[in-house]
Parts: C-alpha cells; sequence; structure tokens
C-alpha cells in the first residue's frame, strides 16, 4: 500500500489577509507567464506597473491593433514600427483632484511604453493610427521585407468599415 503524505497547510490569519492583493498577485504571476511586459509603465497608486489594454488580432492583409488610451492626446503618442515589432509611447496627464487624498486609484497617470511583437513583417510605408474616443487603433499591412518608420497618428471617428483601404 502506497504512503501518503500530508503536508500542513500554511493558512494566513483571517485578519490580516487581503483577497484583492491575492488576486493582483495573480494576475502579475500570468503576465509575467505570458509574456505581457510592464517595463517602462508609470507605477499605479498600490507601485505597481500598469500598461494600456491592447487587442491585436489578423485581418487577413493586415494586422490590427486597438489600445485603450482615455485621455491620451495625439501628440502625446510616440509610434514607431520596426520589421514586426510595435512600440507606443505616451503620456496621460492626470485629470483628478489635487488637494484631496485619493480613496481609491485605478486609473494610472504618467508616461507609458507598449511593445508588441507582431506575427510578422509590416509595410512600415503604408502603416496608420488613428486616435478616436480613447481608443488607438493602428493598421499595419503585412509585408515580408520589413523595414523601420515612425508612424504620425491623426484624429478622427471610428471606422465601422475595417479594411486597411477603406471603404468610405
Amino acid at each position: 500500500m502506497p504512503m501518503i503524505r500530508v503536508r500542513p497547510m500554511l493558512l494566513k490569519s483571517p485578519f490580516r489577509w487581503d483577497p484583492w492583493q491575492e488576486m493582483e498577485n495573480l494576475r502579475l504571476a500570468v503576465d509575467r507567464v505570458g509574456g505581457r511586459s510592464t517595463v517602462g509603465a508609470q507605477a499605479g497608486a498600490d507601485g505597481e506597473a500598469s500598461m494600456p489594454e491592447a487587442d491585436l488580432y489578423d485581418a487577413g492583409v493586415a494586422f490590427e491593433v486597438r489600445v485603450d488610451l482615455p485621455g491620451v492626446r495625439q501628440e502625446e503618442l510616440d509610434i514607431t514600427v520596426g520589421g514586426s515589432v510595435l512600440t507606443i509611447r505616451g503620456q496621460r496627464d492626470p485629470d483628478g483632484p489635487r488637494d484631496e487624498t485619493y480613496l481609491c486609484c485605478e486609473r494610472p497617470a504618467g508616461p507609458f511604453e507598449r511593445t508588441i511583437k507582431l506575427p510578422e513583417p509590416v509595410n512600415v510605408e503604408h502603416v496608420q493610427a488613428t486616435l478616436s474616443h480613447g481608443v488607438l487603433e493602428i493598421t499595419l499591412p503585412k509585408n515580408p521585407s520589413g523595414g523601420a518608420k515612425k508612424v504620425a497618428v491623426t484624429a478622427g471617428e471610428r471606422r465601422e468599415d475595417r479594411s486597411p483601404h477603406g471603404g468610405n
């Protein structure tokens, strides 16, 4: 008959245990395992680094990236594309009260940087970026030859047609 060893559980005091901190620690661990970078981000209220949320998807002839950047102006964005790497840098100014004590602060302010590794090189000459209603949309047409270029951001309405060549 096999021997089963039982290890004693180390329980934390229920009076000092913070389930929200445990969830945050789990989120950070999953981010590290998933390769999500928090380098270069402004520290939030709890001292942890934060990053703008981003979606990357394949639209056939191009990659589409959407980044949530509420409160960021287009002049504060610096977007560069090199081969198959997209880098988004920017600044979000604080917009809350200056003299009061925060009870909760989940909207980070300050500089941020987000680097996204694309699955394949893109045509840097035809990359387009639009910032509208706090969402940055970047269209990156595919191109196996690659290259490097700085991308200009324009203001505008959100596009309903998601093709890289437009339709309106």
